[in-house]
């Protein structure tokens, strides 16, 4: 029988020191470089639209715009700049303040999806061990004392689930952006027509990939069918079982939804930018003008 003494488990000390023979280091290695990478692109695009400093070199500032593509009648704008919020014009950009103009369309909207991917339960185990060695890896020695808990400034992870409102109403929005690309306009005759480029592909394969993404969310299958106690009777309670069942079908690959959304909609973003730069022309597949 147990005498209740508890022991600590035989562990190498030091960073990395273990026991273990496999290649644990890779895993965490990889996530570093795949999630350093977005981070670093989607910073860099956030600025690139910004007036000052060197960024004055760039986008709007330098006179060409790198957030949409413009082209054959049609209007694909990027993700990470929906909806588009241009200081001092327009609907969402007239209330801005004339001392922020300086800042680019994405500064104003990015807060919104990067909390969300920020505070996800999936990313803070992924980027705990990849960035914080938060834990380092099963049997493996840690550079830091014991985990304290998300106390302190990561309280604010508790608001993922406010993140998760402003990720399920940007969905529409991104909907919204697909119709417009499959909208062609010519400016000199007005002229309206319908067609389908690879524009409008990608915008629509990004919609998917974030949508599957949300609804597996954990917050999001909690807030559909978390709170039911019984889903036997009544329209009400089998409606939310269904919708429950269906998250929990993208909650069981939520890290696969996780991962492959980000790289969709910075792949998205790169496609519209190298468009605009000249790089490559934007394809109609069919109709258009």
């Amino acid at each position: 029988m147990s005498d209740g003494i508890k022991l600590p488990l035989p562990m190498k000390k030091g960073f990395g020191a273990t026991d273990r023979v496999d290649d644990w280091w890779k895993g965490p290695t990889a996530m570093a470089a795949y999630l350093g990478i977005m981070i670093v692109y989607a910073t860099w695009r956030g600025f690139m639209e910004a007036d000052f400093w060197i960024f004055e070199e760039f986008g709007r500032s330098a006179g060409n715009q790198t957030m949409a593509i413009e082209s054959e009648g049609s209007h694909v704008l990027s993700p990470l700049f929906s909806p588009l919020v241009i200081p001092g014009q327009g609907t969402f950009g007239g209330p801005i303040p004339e001392a922020l103009w300086w800042m680019s369309p994405a500064m104003f909207i990015l807060i919104f999806p990067a909390g969300f991917r920020g505070t996800c339960y999936y990313y803070r185990k992924a980027y705990y061990r990849a960035f914080l060695q938060q834990p380092t890896g099963c049997a493996i020695s840690k550079p830091w004392n014991e985990y304290s808990g998300e106390t302190g400034l990561l309280l604010v992870q508790n608001l993922h689930r406010y993140f998760l409102y402003a990720a399920l109403a940007y969905l529409p929005i991104l909907s919204y952006d697909v119709w417009l690309s499959v909208n062609f306009h010519d400016p000199v005759s007005h002229a309206h027509s319908y067609g389908v480029s690879v524009g409008s592909l990608v915008l629509a394969v990004n919609v998917i990939a974030l949508a599957g993404y949300t609804f597996g969310c954990h917050a999001f299958r909690h807030l559909v069918g978390g709170g039911s106690n019984l889903w036997t009777s009544g329209s009400r309670p089998i409606l939310r079982y269904r919708m429950w069942k269906i998250s929990t079908w993208f909650n069981e690959h939520h890290k696969d939804w996780a991962l492959y959304s980000l790289f969709i909609v910075m792949s998205c973003d790169f496609y519209i930018y190298a468009c605009t730069m000249g790089w490559w022309t934007e394809i109609v597949l069919w109709g258009g003008l």
